[in-house]
Formats: structure tokens, sequence, C-alpha cells
């Protein structure tokens, strides 16, 4: 239901409930007490009722939620003697017919401050129910659509795993025609084969199992490498690349094909045959904390047409998994460029 719908809709309910009470109390004040009914004074009285009842469940109340204690009985206080003074006022000043003439000021003012804190109490006992209720009924509400989010996530997953079997016949096509390939080539040209065998470990990790999302860090490493190493073949072993990996990466898993994004990066738009200014590639890892950094000089002259596909999704998928705990910082200077990613894994 639209938020524009729902407000008037929300306001009418609450309006009709304290009508019916105002209505309720006021026929058993009419049939068993002997005062006068009087309309405004009777409007004014519900009016401050209401405004006790809901400055307590709408506002006061959050910080009391919120373990705020003394900052929400202070409130609550404050409003109490408030509401108090305000109902002294409608019935000695505003309306004295109420009242007993004979009776001294500063009397009337004590008696019916002790009727407005009782009926105070009232309507502020009310309105803790009230928000107990609502936030019983939004837990249960919000309980509600996360199993419909659970369900829909396990028939998304039912559905991918089946177009994962339907879809197991071409990798497996691909990787024997990559062994024919290796197996053929490997006679004519060691360096062609080690490509083909690269190539099939590479296709081979894409397509790798994972375990609640993730996979081992060695593995993610092994696959940097394998890219490296390909196109140290296509270019006759000729790039200016230092690759260092610092500290344990055993035992610790990863989001896949994240590293690969900003090496594949440097690839494309970096200038890599220059031996004073490498392709600098540092993977550290400090207890459970992974910082991955880039550095590589810009290539000047045509370059491969860039999307930013690869790292928007990148960004998108770091969000997913790792919120609030990476930073990505990316300077593009006009010679070179810098990534530098930390994740706590």
């Amino acid at each position: 239901m639209p938020i524009n719908s729902r407000i008037p809709r929300l306001f009418l309910t609450h309006f009709a409930v304290w009508l019916g009470f105002a209505v309720y109390e006021q026929s058993v004040f009419l049939v068993v007490g002997n005062s006068a009914f009087n309309f405004w004074q009777v409007v004014l009285l519900y009016v401050l009722n209401a405004g006790l009842f809901y400055s307590n469940s709408e506002m006061l109340f959050r910080w009391y939620a919120r373990r705020r204690y003394v900052l929400y009985g202070l409130g609550l206080l404050t409003v109490l003697a408030l509401y108090t003074l305000l109902r002294c006022v409608l019935y000695i000043d505003l309306f004295p017919s109420q009242t007993d003439p004979s009776m001294p000021a500063i009397e009337s003012y004590k008696h019916f401050s002790i009727l407005a804190l009782y009926r105070g109490t009232f309507f502020v006992v009310t309105g803790v129910g009230y928000w107990f209720a609502r936030h019983a009924i939004g837990l249960e509400k919000h309980k509600r659509e996360q199993e419909h989010l659970l369900r829909e996530t396990e028939r998304s997953l039912l559905e991918s795993n089946l177009a994962f079997l339907k879809n197991q016949i071409n990798p497996h096509f691909l990787f024997n025609s990559l062994n024919f390939l290796y197996a053929q080539v490997y006679p004519h040209s060691e360096d062609a084969a080690r490509g083909i065998l690269l190539l099939s470990d590479t296709m081979r990790y894409a397509l790798h199992e994972e375990i609640n999302g993730k996979v081992m860090l060695a593995h993610e490493v092994k696959h940097l490498n394998n890219y490296i190493e390909i196109n140290q073949l296509r270019f006759n072993n000729q790039l200016q690349i230092d690759f260092q990996v610092i500290g344990g990466i055993q035992f610790l898993m990863i989001l896949p094909l994240v590293l690969i994004t900003f090496v594949e990066n440097c690839f494309k738009h970096g200038e890599l045959t220059d031996a004073s200014n490498p392709l600098t590639i540092r993977l550290e890892v400090v207890q459970n904390q992974l910082t991955f950094y880039t550095h590589n000089k810009k290539r000047h002259g045509p370059k491969e047409k860039s999307t930013g596909i690869g790292l928007a999704n990148t960004r998108q998928r770091l969000e997913l998994l790792y919120q609030g705990r990476y930073e990505l910082t990316l300077v593009d200077n006009p010679d070179d460029y810098i990534c530098t990613l930390t994740i706590l894994l």
C-alpha cells in the first residue's frame, strides 16, 4: 500500500478509537455523575490525553528502548508536569463550573493535580502498552518478510543449480577439447602448450565450486599468477611485473574473481614494458586483514575500449559481502594509476 494512502487511513483509525473511547467515558460520566456536559471542555480534555499518550509512545519511549533511562525519566516527568498544569488550568481557569466555589484556589489546584496525575498515569501506561504492541507487530512483519526473502532466495538458488547442471556438458566439452589441443601442440611448441594449459586452469577456476560464495585465497592468488603467466607468453616474457605475496594466505577465504579485476585494468591501460616503471602488485595479509595494492604507469596512445562494467560489478559485490569491512581507494594520476583495496576477511 502506498505511504500517502496509509497515513490518512492510520489517522482515521486512531481518530475513531479516541472518539469511541471519549463517547464511552462521557456516557458513563453522564449516567453516574452529576456534572454538566461541556462540549469544548471535553474536546480539550481528550486532546490533552491524546497529547500525553502520543508524546510517551511516539517520542519519549524511544529513549527508553535505546536504554537512555535517565533521559526518558526526565522527559516523562516534564511531560507529566505540563499535562497536570494544563489540566488544572482547563478545569479551574477555563471552565470553573467544575470546581467548588467555596474551596480555596490552592486546595483546588492540589485536588485537580492529584486527579491529573492519576489520569495521566493511565495514559502513560496505555502508551507503553501501545508501543510494545506495535513493536511486536513490526517484528512479526519483519520476520515474515525475511522468511519470504529466504524462500525466494532458495528458489532462485535451486533454479541456478538446475541451470548449472544443464550446462555441465559445455565446460566438459571445452576442457576435453583443450586437453586434446594441449596433447597435439606440446610436441611442436612447449610455450603454446603451456598457454593452453594455463587457459584451461583459468577457465576451470572461473567455474570452481564455491563455499558460501567464497574460495580459498590461495586459489585466487594462483589464478592471478596464471593470468600473469598467460600474458607473459603472449608478449614473449617482455612484461615488467613485480608481484609479491606477503604473509600467510592459507586457510583464508575471499570472494572469487575480485582481485583479478584490478590486475586486468593494469594490463588493459598500463605501460608494462618499461623496466624502470614495472607493474607493482602487492598482496599482504596481516592476521585476517588483506591489503591488495597495484601501481602501474599509464600507456599513452591507442587503448582498449573500456565500459567500466567490471569495476562497477566488483564494487557492488564488495558492498554486498563486505559492507563496512572493506575500503577501496583508486588514485587516477595523469601518468600512473594506483589501487589500494583493504578487506577484513
